[in-house]
Parts: C-alpha cells; sequence; structure tokens
C-alpha cells in the first residue's frame, strides 16, 4: 500500500511553495526595475557625453575651454569619467579615439574595438556593445558632428551589472531564508493546529480496542469540549464522532437489553413449558399404575387434555409474538372498531356473565388500517383480563373516541386494579400471582402481545395508574 504524504506535510510543502514564489516574483521584478533605473541613468550620461564630444568636434567648446591641437582627440576630454570611450569617424573611417583608465593613462582601440564602435548608428539610442578585452560590455552612443564626422562615446556596465548582481545575490539569500522560515513557521502552526485533530483520532484508536461483540458495553471514550471549540474542522470532526459514539453506545445498549430479554424470555418460556409437562407426566404415570381404577384414569386423562391445552395455547401464543418480533409490518385492510370492540364485549358478556359489561362506542367513524384478528385478540385480551382478574359484579366498559386524527379505546374496570410492582406488558407477567392455572390463571402473554399488536399498527398502548385497571389504546385513524 502506497504511504500517502501526511496533511501537515503537503501544507508545509505548499507553504514554502507560495513563499518561494513570493520570493522570486519579488526579487526578479526588484532586479529588473533596479537594472532598468541603473540602466536608463546610465544611457542618460552616454547621450550627454556623446553629444558633448559632437559639440567638441564641431567646434562648439564653452568659452574659456582649451583648444586641443587635435580637435578630434576628445580622449580624456574635461569632465569624462574614467573608463570613458570616445572614437571619432570621417567618412566611415576611424580617425582618432582611445580610452582612460582609472590612473589616467591612456590606451588605444584594438582593430576589433574600433570595428565594434564604427557599426553603431549615429542618431539612435544607446546600445551595449561587448569590446573585449580589458574593456567588456559598454553602453554607446553616436552621434553626427556639423562637419561630417560622428563621434561615439561609450560608458561600462561594470557598476550597472555589480549592482544588480548584488541586489540579485541578496534576493536570492533573503529568499532562502524566508523559505527556511516559512517551513519552520507553518510545521510549527500546522503541528499546534493538528494536535487536537490528533487526539481526535487517538479517542477513535482508543474505542477500535474497546471489546464490542457481546456483554454490557460503556464507551467512555469521548472528544474533549476543548478540542472541539479550538477550529471549526476539528470541531466538526470531533461532534461528529461524539454522535456516532452515543449513537453505538446506544445501539449496543439496546442489543444488550435485547439479549437479556431474549435470554430472560427463553428461561421464563422453559419454565412456563416444565410446569404443564411435569404435570401431564405424573397424572400419565398415576394413570399407568398397577390397580388404577377407571374413573380415576378418566379423571387423569381429563386433566392431562387441560394442560395440554394450555401448553398449546402457551405455544400460540409465544409464535404470534415471534411473529410479531419478526414481521413488524403486515396486510393492512380498513377495520371498524366499534364493530369489532361490539363483537369482543358480547362475546366478553357471554363467557362472564357475573360481570357488568357497558360499551360508549360514540357517533363519530372509528376506522383504522391494520389487521382485524389481531387487533380483536388485543381487545380480547383487555376484557379477559378484566373478567379473569376481577371479583363478579365488577363493571367493565370499552369506550372508543376520535380525536386529532387518532382513534382512543379505553378499556377499565373498577376492580382491585394493578400492581405497583408489575410492569403490566413484560412477557410472563401476572397481575394476580396468587390465581393458580387450575383456576383459570394466564399465560402471562396477553399483554405483551397487546402492546407487540399495538405498536406493530403504528399506535401505542399504556395502562395510566387509578382506580381499577385502566388500558389506554391510540391508533392512528384511516
Amino acid at each position: 500500500m502506497k504511504h500517502s504524504r501526511s496533511l501537515r506535510m503537503q501544507i508545509v510543502l505548499i507553504a514554502s511553495a507560495l513563499v518561494a514564489a513570493a520570493s522570486v516574483i519579488v526579487g526578479v521584478v526588484s532586479v529588473v526595475s533596479l537594472n532598468d533605473y541603473l540602466l536608463g541613468q546610465l544611457d542618460d550620461r552616454v547621450n550627454g557625453a556623446a553629444q558633448r564630444g559632437a559639440d567638441m568636434v564641431s567646434g562648439l567648446r564653452p568659452p574659456g575651454a582649451p583648444q586641443p591641437s587635435n580637435r578630434d582627440d576628445l580622449v580624456g576630454a574635461p569632465g569624462q569619467s574614467p573608463g570613458t570611450v570616445t572614437a571619432v569617424f570621417r567618412d566611415d573611417t576611424f580617425a582618432v579615439g582611445g580610452w582612460i583608465d582609472a590612473n589616467g593613462t591612456r590606451h588605444d582601440l584594438t582593430a576589433d574595438q574600433q570595428d565594434a564602435l564604427a557599426s553603431v548608428p549615429a542618431g539612435e539610442a544607446p546600445q551595449t556593445v561587448d569590446l573585449g578585452g580589458d574593456l567588456g560590455p559598454y553602453r554607446v552612443a553616436a552621434r553626427a558632428a556639423s562637419d561630417d564626422a560622428v563621434v561615439v562615446t561609450g560608458l561600462p556596465l561594470e557598476q550597472v551589472t555589480a549592482a544588480t548582481g548584488r541586489l540579485g545575490l541578496v534576493v536570492v539569500l533573503v529568499g532562502v531564508a524566508c523559505i527556511l522560515l516559512a517551513i519552520l513557521a507553518a510545521a510549527l502552526a500546522m503541528g499546534r493546529a493538528l494536535r487536537p485533530l490528533r487526539r481526535v483520532a487517538s479517542t477513535a484508536a482508543e474505542v477500535t480496542s474497546v471489546p464490542l461483540g457481546r456483554g454490557e458495553v460503556t464507551l467512555a471514550q469521548r472528544v474533549d469540549q476543548e478540542d472541539i471549540a479550538s477550529t471549526a474542522e476539528v470541531g466538526q470532526v470531533g461532534a461528529a464522532l461524539n454522535d456516532l459514539l452515543d449513537h453505538v453506545e446506544q445501539a449496543l445498549a439496546e442489543r444488550e437489553a435485547g439479549e437479556q430479554a431474549t435470554r430472560r424470555f427463553v428461561a421464563d418460556a422453559s419454565h412456563e413449558l416444565r410446569t404443564p409437562l411435569t404435570s401431564i407426566r405424573a397424572y400419565a404415570q398415576l394413570s399407568g399404575r398397577a390397580g388404577a381404577e377407571p374413573e380415576e384414569m378418566r379423571g387423569n386423562a381429563a386433566l392431562i387434555d387441560a394442560e395440554g391445552t394450555r401448553m398449546s395455547s402457551l405455544i400460540d401464543q409465544m409464535l404470534m409474538l415471534a411473529r410479531l418480533d419478526a414481521l413488524p409490518t403486515m396486510t393492512r385492510t380498513d377495520v371498524d372498531l366499534r364493530m369489532l370492540v361490539a363483537e369482543a364485549v358480547a362475546a366478553a358478556r357471554t363467557a362472564g356473565p357475573d360481570h357488568s359489561w357497558t360499551m360508549e362506542l360514540g357517533e363519530d367513524a372509528a376506522i383504522v388500517s391494520g389487521d382485524a384478528s389481531d387487533l380483536r385478540r388485543v381487545v380480547d385480551n383487555l376484557l379477559g383480563n378484566a373478567r379473569l382478574h376481577t371479583p363478579p359484579g365488577t363493571t367493565v366498559q370499552a369506550r372508543i373516541a376520535v380525536d386529532a386524527g387518532n382513534v382512543t379505546l379505553t378499556v377499565t374496570d373498577d376492580g382491585p386494579g394493578l400492581p405497583r410492582d408489575l410492569a403490566a406488558f413484560d412477557r410472563f407477567a401476572r397481575g394476580d400471582a396468587s390465581r393458580s392455572r387450575e383456576e383459570g390463571g394466564g399465560t402471562g402473554l396477553g399483554l405483551a402481545i397487546a402492546r407487540a399488536v399495538v405498536e406493530t399498527h403504528g399506535g401505542t398502548i399504556e395502562a395510566p395508574a387509578g382506580a381499577g385497571a385502566t388500558f389506554v389504546i391510540r391508533l392512528p385513524a384511516a
């Protein structure tokens, strides 16, 4: 796998490249500007010297100026600086010329130097001519005198070249220093700026070492608020990581709760099934012993059949809960809840004639979308609980109300109510622990099934505290 450069290294390289580019641009502009400035000044001097030489050859001398024996010989004329080259050409032929060094010594021009000066056109702007030898590059200008003579004057470029060279060297040294300082400053700044991001990465790495496969898991690792507030970018990453860890911790807690509920459900189911199986085996052994009376055997068979029926009912309810857990969706149709409740109350009145059964179905349509058989099972469970766990003469009421797009079904009774420590909708929870199975006690799955069905239909069920037992179901209206 190719190892990619770090963000710190990339930013340091970008910063150094920008500083280098800026240094190059500033240096080039500075050197070119200085060179143009000095060259312009030198050209002004060259033009002035060439014009003065042309005037002297034409006989135009300032008052009081000495008259040389040869007026064409301008070498070492007053006002000339050391190194000034002067040549006079008549009829395109070299007449006289030379130059004076810093010690005042006169030097003649070589043939090559004469030819180079002769090629300079008269009257044009100064141009650079390489005179070679001890002279090197010169700025040279030619001016025509009044008697058809041409005077060529040149000044050395050495000072201009030296000044621009020194400036170029300074620019290079300063540029290199700026680049090094930029690299150092960018490295320090990015190291400080990325320190919170490294702590965020360290937090994420710590989470990877936490065993998440099983058991109760608590993720204590979080990004500090100080790091979140450091920069906007680090804050976004840190806040997102904290939200992710919260979500993962919540999901793990829900998973653990689900696993515990499953283990508890399996244990309770095993216990619930073991009891009737024990009874069935006992009655079967009694029936199979020697000398058993026919009447006793028939009674044992009836008890075995009752326990088998109870086991079948328990298994059916457990399968239904499993179906609801595995298939949270269903085939929906419009269900008239008023008709369904009326039928359930009529069946409950038949099963429990010693109770008082009342209905308030309202005048508005109570249509919900769902499975009619599952909803009927919910109502039957609530009415059956009221019948089984309240004394004779208890009044049980089923009331339907339609409000704000919801259909509310309330089942109440004026019996002893639910125990305070009872988790009514937990599986295998019984409101009357003293009631034996032989007396018609339930399996403890009815309210759990009711809650699963109601939640599958997008509704809620609750048992608010109060006199008697009250169950409130809210379903969205179709």
